[in-house]
């Protein structure tokens, strides 16, 4: 396990934004990445997963249905899990890879790929 400070974990997330491929990028147009220590009990429904140090990552997107419903624009939000990564890796360098794997992971599923 590693422990970063929140300042280098960000660093560390603006790098793998940077280098997302042009497609990935765009989906950040309507969505905000977010940093939060650990996950909510609540962040775990509809997941296999039962512990919220082992969720790494969540993603919530809003229908463009409901976006164009109202007079502010709705953005969807990826929320990265520092806790959770810090977990799982050993080295700041493990941190870099396993940020932009979950980034890569998490926005193949946006609706707009």
């Amino acid at each position: 396990m590693v422990t970063l400070t929140g300042r280098k974990f960000q660093s560390i997330i603006d790098t793998a934004v940077a280098e997302l491929p042009n497609e990935l990028k765009t989906c950040l147009e309507e969505i905000d990445v977010v940093v939060s220590d650990i996950a909510e009990k609540s962040d775990l429904l509809g997941t296999d997963v039962e512990d919220e140090i082992d969720l790494l990552s969540l993603l919530v997107t809003i229908p463009k249905s409901d976006t164009y419903q109202s007079d502010s624009v709705l953005r969807g939000q990826l929320t990265i899990f520092k806790m959770a990564i810090e977990k799982i890796c050993v080295d700041e360098s493990e941190v870099a890879s396993q940020v932009a794997i979950t980034l890569l992971e998490e926005l193949g599923y946006h609706p707009s790929l």
